[in-house]
């Protein structure tokens, strides 16, 4: 690392965030961190720049939130300042991005390299992205439990460790997920074993599957649909994206990720379509564009959308411009549900993914053929789409079987 005055990468950070056109308060907060670093360097004696004397000050300000000195924000801010310090200082640049700890952090280094072997032979098998992203989660949340609750070295592992981990697992996924959480567990399980890494083939304790039981998979109701975008102001730069994403939504059934992932390039105007490769299989995608949907997609890139260079769509509305996130778009869904009061008691589920179902449940009420649906929706299968005959109330009626014929005393009955 090369030799700088602290005062001097300071100056060099204030000219490389600029292009992100943070507002005034913000620059003005990285400002009073900045100046707290430059005291506790003078603290220490030290002028020119360290990343040993950096990481002490972020440790520090760790050390005041734990012992609740200091609010969270100010400790985030002092460590994002000293972070963009480290990038400016090694790249010349600064490019905006949420900061997340190492999601192997907490792991030991024996740990560390299994898991990261494990993530190299799911990409090698071949699996999806959404795939490998999921078995890898649930791999580096079994090595955890194992280090922290268990307190053992993985050769020591048995299988009643492993039953042990399924029901403490289990209260962070949907009972209608476990199915995929137990798929994935084998699936490392399996790979220990394979890799000489346990002694005994702790797959023999996961169960043979999960729950079975077919949920009905939410839908909201035409009503409820224009209520959602009644409840919208439209008015606003965020109202007309908001918008422009539920609507979107509402009429083709794309996951949030490909509309978060949306790029202008990808809407031909002149033949009014959407082309797309899904994020979730790799699967090309063309879907028509709805004249409610071109006029809301028009109406928020050429009166609300922020200038910029980025390819995306939807971007923030408040600086710096990136693009969105399927967080941004679960809080989305959230805020105007809250608004319309729909979706609002229990644990309903209010993300993008029920305007999904929707469109699925609308054309089978439409009698549109499953391998049609399928097609709309980008499901890699059609079985995929099967999950979406529960909602059809009116044809599931039609298949009840009467009482006629089957001989039963009012007794019986009762």
């Amino acid at each position: 690392m090369k030799d700088i005055l602290l005062t001097e990468l300071i100056t060099q950070a204030k000219e490389a965030i600029k292009p992100i056109q943070h507002s005034a308060s913000t620059v003005y907060q990285y400002g009073l961190a900045w100046n707290e670093l430059i005291h506790f360097f003078e603290s220490k004696g030290r002028l020119y720049f360290s990343k040993e004397v950096a990481n002490r000050f972020m440790q520090e300000a760790k050390d005041e939130l734990d012992k609740r000195l200091i609010k969270e924000w100010r400790y985030k801010l002092r460590r994002l300042s000293v972070l963009i310090l480290l990038e400016v200082l090694e790249t010349g640049r600064y490019s905006w991005k949420v900061h997340c700890a190492e999601a192997n952090g907490i792991l030991s280094d024996e740990m560390k390299q299994l898991h990261n072997d494990y993530a190299e032979a799911l990409i090698r098998s071949g699996k999806g992205n959404g795939t490998c992203k999921l078995y890898e989660t649930l791999a580096r949340q079994f090595l955890k439990y194992v280090q922290s609750e268990l307190n053992k070295n993985i050769s020591d592992l048995r299988l009643d460790d492993v039953r042990s981990f399924i029901p403490y697992i289990a209260r962070s996924y949907q009972s209608t997920s476990m199915r995929t959480v137990l798929s994935a567990l084998r699936s490392f399980l399996k790979y220990l074993y394979k890799e000489s890494a346990t002694n005994e083939k702790l797959v023999l304790a996961v169960p043979s599957s999960g729950s079975r039981r077919t949920a009905v998979v939410p839908t909201i109701t035409q009503d409820e649909e224009d209520r959602l975008l009644q409840s919208i102001d439209r008015s606003t730069c965020i109202g007309k994206r908001n918008y422009a994403m539920v609507l979107l939504a509402m009429r083709t059934g794309l996951r949030s990720i490909d509309i978060t992932n949306l790029e202008l390039s990808r809407i031909d105007w002149r033949n009014k379509t959407i082309a797309i490769v899904q994020q979730k299989n790799g699967r090309p995608l063309m879907l028509p564009i709805l004249t409610d949907v071109g006029n809301a997609l028009s109406d928020y890139i050429l009166n609300a959308r922020p200038q910029s260079s980025l390819p995306y769509v939807f971007l923030r509305y408040q600086s710096p411009y990136t693009k969105l996130s399927r967080s941004n778009c679960y809080a989305i869904s959230c805020s105007i549900m809250k608004k319309a009061d729909i979706r609002q008691s229990g644990h309903q589920r209010k993300g993008f993914h029920i305007f999904r179902h929707s469109v699925a449940a609308r054309m089978l009420s439409q009698e549109i053929s499953l391998p049609v649906i399928s097609n709309t929706l980008g499901h890699g299968s059609i079985s995929s789409s099967k999950i979406y005959l529960s909602t059809d109330e009116k044809h599931l009626k039609a298949c009840a079987l009467t009482l006629q014929g089957i001989e039963v005393t009012k007794e019986e009955l009762l």
